[in-house]
């Protein structure tokens, strides 16, 4: 894992590395942010460089003087802050089997026990490094320790032993204790522009078109954009609301119960309907304003956009008012079923 394995994130890398070049690497970080940013393979990368052979400025085993001969200087650190990849440091990272860098397991799927942290954590922290001057300890899924958990971890983090760095990985921070936070340096992903995630999903085999549907819905966030543009189900879902739109002049009362009933069903997913809908809409404001193909998500879907772009842009605007509206009442806890049939009732009456 390298930094350059990360999407986006510059920001955060080279705070990284001005901490590894200038010495200021802190006792504990708090990486926070939604799950796809990357927030492990950031850390691996940041584990990875700090116990790097080339990025100690000692001299390795293999530098030792023979009797006799001196070595003329001592080595310094390299202009590039990164990992040298032919160290035994660099593979053991690779393999995940290096000594000093110690990922946190738990057997729950959502809880990391107090026995788990004092064990893995609190019981070991005074055990010197094997194989390097630093010891890392890196904690995914940090927002599975409860309150308790997070107390035993509190003592080590006032009170470190100057070799040991521990990573933390959050998707929400405010799930850790003030006294945790306080302690930590804290490091928040940031979306990543479209442009850098659609060369990623390029990268990736993904098709344009399905790249672009995929980052309008990502929010910059690369691992959902990939998440995304390569789920069937997603796919299925956009063409169900395709269709929906094309014939919904025609619908009756069951059939648009049948739709709300089914988006309904689909628990997880449900409000990706109402986005998907936004978003048509959008495109056919667009498509009805500059007749510019280049510029909708749903390119593939030219001809239904065509068709609806004849109706008037203040009803196709109210009609957006109405899914954002429903999608707010979806977002705090309003009954979905009465939710979704109620707005697609107003969407027909309003066509």
């Amino acid at each position: 894992m390298k930094f350059e394995d990360v999407i986006g994130q510059e920001a955060l890398k080279s705070h990284m590395q001005s901490a590894i070049r200038f010495g200021k690497v802190s006792h504990a970080y708090i990486i926070n942010g939604e799950a796809g940013y990357g927030k492990l393979k950031l850390a691996e990368a940041f584990a990875k460089t700090l116990l790097c052979s080339r990025m100690n400025p000692d001299y390795d085993e293999d530098q030792i003087a023979f009797p006799g001969l001196e070595l003329e200087a001592k080595p310094t650190m390299p202009d590039v802050i990164k990992p040298c990849e032919e160290c035994i440091s660099c593979t053991k990272a690779d393999h995940h089997n290096h000594p000093d860098i110690i990922y946190i397991s738990h057997e729950k799927p959502k809880l990391i026990s107090v026995k788990e942290i004092r064990e893995q954590i609190v019981d070991t922290v005074d055990i010197l490094p094997y194989e390097s001057k630093r010891k890392i300890y890196i904690i995914d899924h940090g927002e599975f320790m409860n309150e308790m958990g997070q107390n035993i971890l509190l003592k080590t983090i006032e009170e470190p032993p100057e070799y040991i760095t521990i990573i933390i990985l959050t998707n929400n921070k405010d799930t850790m204790l003030p006294t945790i936070l306080s302690r930590c340096v804290i490091l928040n992903v940031m979306p990543v522009e479209d442009s850098v995630i659609k060369s990623y999903l390029m990268r990736e085999g993904i098709v344009d078109y399905q790249a672009d549907m995929a980052i309008n819905f990502a929010g910059g966030n690369p691992g959902k954009a990939l998440l995304i543009a390569s789920d069937p189900e997603f796919q299925m879902r956009r063409k169900e609301v395709v269709d929906v739109m094309r014939d919904f002049g025609i619908f009756n009362s069951k059939q648009i119960s049948d739709v709300a009933s089914r988006w309904e069903s689909d628990k997880e997913n449900k409000e990706n309907y109402l986005d998907l809908m936004i978003a048509f809409l959008r495109d056919v404001l667009i498509y009805k304003n500059v007749e510019d193909e280049t510029r909708l998500h749903f390119r593939r879907e030219i001809s239904v956009i065509r068709e609806l772009s004849e109706i008037p842009s203040s009803t196709i605007s109210k009609m957006i008012d109405i899914v954002e509206e429903a999608l707010r009442k979806l977002r705090v806890g309003v009954t979905p079923s009465l939710t979704i049939e109620m707005m697609l009732y107003k969407i027909k009456e309003s066509i």
